[in-house]
């Protein structure tokens, strides 16, 4: 399996490829710095042998993004999988609460990837991206009473991460039943960026964590959709759902927005 990975230079990007790489399969990293693995012990051995293929590129930019589509499938073998896993990092401010910069850092990023992919494929490949427990209304619902301050505190990190989801139901023609995205969240004609018709992508799985730690890989996890009760998980026992569980059952999860968390 090759996968294309945008935002994988730490956290959850990091863990499911590393994940990923150790079990056999090929990794072409979107890096802003291509030094980023140069002191890592466990990943240079991947990138030495050319199992981890590097690009220089900036998510942000969908020249970059073009290119980095281009360099993955240079070699005849076409992308299996895109794993969007970009996370900015967030600063706490006393009027906001914890704000990113651009506060649509995610949302663009998605929508250059996806505006570079043709869409005449004969086989797309299979999209996973990462947003968010408790962005939806019912999800939202369904948070621990006292994790609630917390969430109240990230609201501008959410509003990046419903608009990625809303340009996921777009393209793969879900229906939109939540509350639209903040007007400064997607790109200002992101529906033609993204082609003018909805529902041209084939196969897709949104990841929702609960609130992220820096805990060790459990490997337990409670996953569904819209689940109650989540509290916490941890960005490797994300990055291992992703790698051991959605990529290896893909029909199980395919079309589905599953959370995860303890």
């Amino acid at each position: 399996m090759k996968v294309l990975a945008i935002g994988a230079s730490r956290n959850i990007g990091y863990f499911a490829t590393l994940n990923l790489l150790k079990a056999g399969n090929t990794v072409v990293f979107q890096l802003r710095n291509v030094s980023a693995f140069d002191d890592d012990a466990e990943m240079q051995p991947f990138v030495k042998s050319g199992q981890a293929k590097l690009v220089k590129g900036d998510a942000l930019v969908q020249e970059d993004a073009r290119t980095a589509w281009t360099e993955a499938n240079a070699d005849g073998v076409p992308v299996d999988v895109v794993l969007l896993t970009v996370g900015g990092a967030a600063k706490f401010t006393l009027t906001k609460g914890f704000v990113i910069n651009p506060p649509n850092l995610c949302t663009s990023a998605l929508v250059n990837i996806l505006s570079v992919i043709p869409h005449d494929l004969s086989t797309q490949p299979k999209i996973v991206a990462v947003t968010s427990n408790g962005i939806t209304a019912k999800s939202h619902q369904g948070i621990p009473f006292l994790a609630k301050g917390f969430y109240a505190l990230i609201t501008v990190p959410h509003a990046d991460k419903l608009g990625m989801e809303k340009a996921i139901h777009w393209s793969a023609g879900w229906p939109w039943k939540e509350e639209q995205p903040e007007a400064h969240i997607l790109p200002q004609g992101w529906q033609e960026q993204l082609g003018g018709k909805p529902g041209w992508l084939k196969s897709v799985v949104v990841v929702r964590p609960a609130i992220l730690t820096d805990g060790e890989e459990v490997g337990k996890y409670k996953v569904g959709q819209e689940i109650p009760g989540l509290w916490t998980v941890s960005r490797k026992d994300v990055g291992h759902f992703i790698s051991n569980d959605v990529l290896k059952d893909w029909s199980k999860w395919e079309g589905k927005a599953v959370s995860v968390g303890y």
